[in-house]
């Protein structure tokens, strides 16, 4: 019998198997697929490990046969000991690092364990720290350990071979969706003065909720356009509505917390606009938020982030403006609710800017083929950065 460790970021995993089992809505679009994973490894006969960083509390579950879920009590992000640690004591033959931590690549490089990344990131990053950050992991997935690296989508994997990640052993993940823009209706735009808008995600300054704000109260002042927003997350709640009471517009923002993926997606689409207002160096892969809102087709008012660029296209598919700038984003917020054409076309064109975004290849499936088969499996080869390059290649 072989073994599998995967070492997931955060959450409640057991929880997770038991929504799933009893068809329960997950919190995160994600889970099921985790569930789903779980399953179709122990039935290869595999021993399993699901190591979950941080959590609120230490301790193991064992809830289904040769299944361990371990979680590991970190209070955030810095508590690399603990990953060290476990690392140190895992006895599995093949690991699977599902986040960036550094500490976590170099306890598995250093292991004589088959490994593979799976991420969800980007370095986008400035300055001299980040430049040594960005060559340690870059070091650290090109460590021969690592046979295969994959991040979500193909602007955040081909930005892994931009940073120089040897693009041979790249390959970019996805999840099946489950909403798509073909079972909705395109949006008109109802002129009004008040309008709505979501934001999905981390409630905190890296993500653009501050520039947000800021857009909202600096509209009420000018006496534009009034925008209500819900945001949807946890994160830094007390200080981002102390800003909101500050700046006078505590009215008009709502924090609903964290939430199910389905009232996230029905939020968005009863909407007049999803906001996506990450700074640049906010280490974005490509959020599945942005699947959800295009799926919506609720227009998007997005910053120009490195990971969107590839693919969002100002006035094409979302309302593009300057990263940090909050009179940018105030002055796309007010261009997409006074333009019905603009609002018209963008909600339009959610089924191209859907197609264009689709990763090659599928999580749980790239995951599986991968510790069944190795990284010499045809169905990963053939999805390799290097191989779906070629075909883009070969149909221009």
């Amino acid at each position: 019998m072989t073994s599998i460790s995967i070492y997931l970021f955060a959450g409640d995993f057991a929880e997770v198997l038991r929504r799933y089992e009893r068809g329960d809505q997950q919190v995160y679009q994600t889970h099921n697929e985790v569930a789903r994973l779980i399953h179709d490894l122990l039935g290869m006969h595999q021993r399993l490990n699901i190591y979950s960083f941080v959590t609120p509390e230490r301790g193991v579950e064992r809830p289904m046969d040769r299944l361990r879920i371990i979680n590991l009590g970190a209070k955030d992000y810095s508590a690399a000991s603990l990953l060290e640690s476990a690392v140190a004591e895992d006895d599995a033959q093949a690991i699977v690092a599902h986040f960036p931590n550094i500490e976590l690549l170099r306890a598995i490089s250093a292991k004589q364990r088959r490994a593979m990344a799976v991420l969800a990131t980007s370095y986008n990053r400035t300055g001299l720290r980040s430049i040594f950050e960005k060559r340690k992991v870059t070091s650290l997935l090109n460590s021969s350990r690592f046979e295969l690296v994959s991040n979500h989508c193909l602007p955040a994997t081909r930005h892994l071979a931009r940073i120089g990640v040897k693009s041979e052993k790249l390959i970019a993940w996805d999840v099946p969706h489950p909403f798509h823009p073909g079972s909705y209706e395109p949006k008109r735009l109802a002129t009004r003065r008040s309008f709505n808008a979501v934001y999905a995600g981390s409630i905190v300054e890296g993500k653009g909720v501050v520039e947000l704000i800021e857009a909202i109260a600096f509209m009420r002042r000018r006496n534009t356009i009034e925008l209500r927003c819900a945001l949807a997350g946890v994160g830094d709640i007390n200080a981002m509505d102390a800003l909101a009471r500050k700046l006078g517009v505590a009215d008009l923002l709502s924090f609903v917390g964290l939430i199910a993926n389905n009232e996230v997606f029905n939020m968005m689409a009863a909407a007049d606009l999803v906001i996506v207002p990450s700074r640049s160096q906010y280490p974005e892969g490509f959020p599945l938020t942005m699947f959800e809102a295009i799926a919506s087709r609720t227009p998007i008012v997005c910053s120009d982030h490195p990971m969107f660029r590839p693919v969002i296209v100002d006035r094409r598919n979302a309302s593009v403006f300057a990263a940090g700038d909050y009179r940018s984003l105030a002055t796309a917020i007010w261009r997409t609710l006074s333009d019905s054409d603009l609002y018209a076309q963008l909600s339009n064109n959610a089924t191209l800017t859907w197609e264009a975004l689709k990763g090659p290849a599928d999580w749980r499936t790239m995951i599986l083929k991968w510790a069944g088969e190795g990284p010499s499996s045809p169905w990963i080869q053939d999805r390799l950065l290097p191989a779906i390059e070629q075909r883009v290649v070969n149909t221009v």
